[in-house]
C-alpha cells in the first residue's frame, strides 16, 4: 500500500472513499497545500485518506487531523503514521483529532498508533440556517 500527498487532480479517486460526504476542489486544493494530508492507495485503487493541517496556538503548533476515511482498519492505520511522520519532519510533535465514538475502527487504528483517547469531548455550536436546521455533522470531522 502506498500513501501519499494528493493534488487536485485526484478529487475523484478521493470522493470514491469519501461516502456520503463528498470533498470539494476547494478542500482538495486546501488540503493538498498543508504537506500533511495523504491519499491511500493500494494499486490504482483509492483505499483511503486523511485531511490534516497544522494549527498554530499562540505557543506551540499542532497538527489537526480534520477528517479520516479508510477501507479498513490497516488503511487508517497506515495514514495515521503516515500524518505523524509529516508532523515529526516538519518539527510538529503535537497530533490530534476528534474522534466520533461510533467509529471503533478508527479508535482501534488510533490506539495502534499510541494515541491518547479522550478525555476532552468536542462541542459545537452552527449558526444561521444551518444551525436553525440543527445541523451539527461535518464540524471538524
Amino acid at each position: 500500500m502506498r500513501f501519499r500527498p494528493f493534488t487536485e487532480l485526484d478529487l475523484d479517486l478521493l470522493n470514491r472513499v469519501a461516502g456520503s460526504r463528498p470533498l470539494s476542489l476547494g478542500a482538495v486544493r486546501f488540503f493538498a497545500r498543508t504537506g500533511h494530508s495523504f491519499l491511500a492507495e493500494e494499486g490504482e485503487e483509492p483505499m483511503g485518506f486523511a485531511l490534516a493541517q497544522a494549527v498554530w496556538q499562540g505557543e506551540t503548533t499542532t497538527v489537526l487531523v480534520t477528517r479520516v476515511e479508510g477501507r479498513n482498519q490497516a488503511v487508517l492505520e497506515g495514514l495515521l503514521a503516515a500524518v505523524v511522520k509529516s508532523a515529526y519532519d516538519a518539527g510538529v510533535y503535537e497530533v490530534a483529532l476528534h474522534l466520533d465514538p461510533k467509529r471503533e475502527d478508527l479508535q482501534a487504528a488510533l490506539q495502534a498508533q499510541g494515541f491518547a483517547i479522550g478525555p476532552l469531548v468536542l462541542a459545537v455550536r452552527v449558526l444561521g440556517s444551518r444551525g436553525q436546521r440543527g445541523e451539527t455533522r461535518g464540524i471538524l470531522e
